[in-house]
C-alpha cells in the first residue's frame, strides 16, 4: 500500500529532517518494514517557510495530485489541528478517492483544536474516549478509539548485562513526574531520570506556578483557557491547576528539592539506545496524571506513548492505576499499578526487594508478549484499514 503521512511541525527545512521523531520511530518506520510505502509531507518544508492553513493545503493538494499520477494512493494519515490545517484540503484528497483519517492526540486535553477539521476527514482516530461526545458533535463522520502502540523494531527486550536495580523515568521531569519522582528519591529508591530535569525545565519562581505557566508559556494561553470551560476534563485542568499554584506557593513540596535524595538525571537517550537503556534498570516509572490534575482526589489519567514502549521493550513498568490501561496489560502479571504516591514508593520498594527477582522478570517477559501480540502499530492500523472497507493487511 502507499499512505501518506501529513504533519505540519516540523521545520525540516531548518536542517532538521523530522521534528517530530516519535511519528517515524514508532507507526512510519514499521509501517515501511511491513512493506507499505508510506509517503511523506510537511507542508512547511515544502513551501520552505512557515504558512497559513490555506497556503499549507494548497501546497499538500498538489503533493497528493503527483503522488496519486506517480502510483496512486490508498491513505491519506494525517495528525492535523486548526490552527495549520485547512479543512477543504482533506476533502479535497477525499475526492481524489483517497480515504482520509486523522489521528487526534489530545483529546482529553485540548479537543477544540480539532473541531474545524474533523468533519472533514472520513475517519477520526482518537486516543482517548473522555471526549468521544464532543468530537462527535463537531461532525466526525466515523469515529473510533484506539490508544498509541508500540514499533518492535525500535522497542525490544535488550538486557545486555545485570540491570541496576532502581527506577527509572524517560522524559522531561515536570509536574505529576516531578512529585513522585522527588516523592521517591526521598523515600530512598534509587533513583534515575533520562530526560530534562525540573532545573531545566522550569525558570523563575512565578513560572513555576501551574495556573500562571499555563496561561503565559503558549501565546493561546488565554484561548486554551476559555476553551477548557465547556467540557469537564477541561475545568478539572483550570481547577487542579488553581489548587496546586496555591500549593506551591504555601507548602513546603517534594518537587521542591528535586536534587535531594539518590537521585541522577542523565540525557534522555535517542530511540536507538531506549531499549538498552529500558533493558539496564530494573523498575521503569510511568506516569498518566493529566496536567496538574494529580492534586484532585480523582486524577484524570490519560495513556501515553510510554507505556507501549516500555512494555515493548520487556519492562517491569510501575504506572498511575489507570482502569483504561489495566485492560490492556493484566495488573501485577504485565504491568505494576499504583494509586497514590504513598502506595508508588510502596510498590516500588517492594518490586525491588532481591526476593521479588524472579516476579519481577516474568512480568517483563509477559508484557513484552503481550505488547507483541496485541499492541503494535499494525494492529492499530488494521483497525483503520477494516473501518474504512480498505481490502489491505498490514
Amino acid at each position: 500500500m502507499r499512505i501518506i503521512h501529513y504533519n505540519a511541525g516540523g521545520p525540516e527545512f531548518q536542517g532538521r529532517e523530522f521534528q517530530y521523531d516519535a511519528h517515524h520511530a514508532h507507526m512510519i518506520d514499521e509501517l515501511r518494514k511491513r512493506g507499505h510505502e508510506v509517503l511523506h509531507i510537511n507542508p512547511a518544508a515544502l513551501l520552505g517557510r512557515y504558512d497559513s492553513p490555506k497556503a499549507y493545503g494548497a501546497a499538500t493538494i498538489e503533493a497528493v495530485r503527483d503522488f496519486q499520477a506517480d502510483g496512486g494512493c490508498d491513505l491519506f494519515f494525517a495528525t492535523a489541528v486548526d490552527h495549520s490545517f485547512d479543512p477543504d484540503t482533506a476533502r479535497e484528497i477525499s475526492r481524489m478517492g483517497v480515504p482520509t483519517v486523522n489521528l487526534n492526540m489530545d483529546d482529553m486535553s485540548h479537543p477544540f483544536r480539532v473541531q474545524k477539521v474533523t468533519p472533514a476527514f472520513d475517519l477520526v482516530w482518537t486516543t482517548d474516549p473522555t471526549n468521544m461526545g464532543l468530537i462527535r458533535k463537531y461532525g466526525a463522520k466515523k469515529l473510533i478509539h484506539m490508544p498509541y502502540a508500540a514499533n518492535p523494531n525500535v522497542f525490544y527486550p535488550d538486557i545486555s548485562s545485570t540491570p541496576e536495580r532502581a527506577i527509572m523515568f524517560i522524559g522531561a521531569c515536570y509536574g505529576a513526574r516531578s512529585r513522585a519522582i522527588a516523592r521517591l528519591a526521598q523515600a530512598g529508591v534509587l533513583t534515575r531520570v533520562y530526560g530534562k530535569s525540573p532545573m531545566d525545565i522550569y525558570g523563575s519562581e512565578a513560572k513555576s506556578l501551574p495556573a500562571v505557566r499555563a496561561l503565559f508559556n503558549y501565546r493561546d494561553g488565554w484561548h486554551r483557557a476559555i476553551n477548557s470551560l465547556s467540557f469537564p476534563s477541561g475545568r478539572a485542568c483550570i481547577r487542579s491547576a488553581l489548587i496546586r499554584t496555591v500549593q506551591n506557593t504555601v507548602m513546603d513540596l517534594p518537587e521542591k528539592h528535586p536534587e535531594k535524595g539518590d537521585i541522577e538525571y542523565r540525557p534522555g537517550p535517542s530511540f536507538d539506545d531506549w531499549s538498552k537503556v529500558m533493558g539496564g534498570i530494573d523498575l521503569s516509572l510511568g506516569s498518566l496524571e493529566l496536567a496538574s490534575t494529580f492534586v484532585l482526589k480523582k486524577p484524570h489519567y490519560f495513556i501515553r506513548f510510554r507505556e507501549f514502549e516500555a512494555a515493548m521493550c520487556g519492562a517491569a513498568h510501575l504506572v498511575s492505576a489507570s482502569e483504561e490501561l489495566m485492560e490492556y496489560f493484566d495488573p501485577d502479571k504485565e504491568m505494576i499499578y499504583y494509586s497514590g504516591f504513598d502506595e508508588m514508593v510502596d510498590k516500588a520498594k517492594f518490586w525491588l526487594n532481591p526476593a521479588q527477582d524472579t516476579a519481577r522478570m516474568a512480568i517483563r517477559k509477559a508484557a513484552h508478549t503481550r505488547a507483541l501480540g496485541e499492541h503494535t502499530w499494525a494492529h492499530r492500523f488494521q483497525k483503520v484499514f477494516d473501518t474504512l472497507g480498505i481490502p489491505a493487511t498490514v
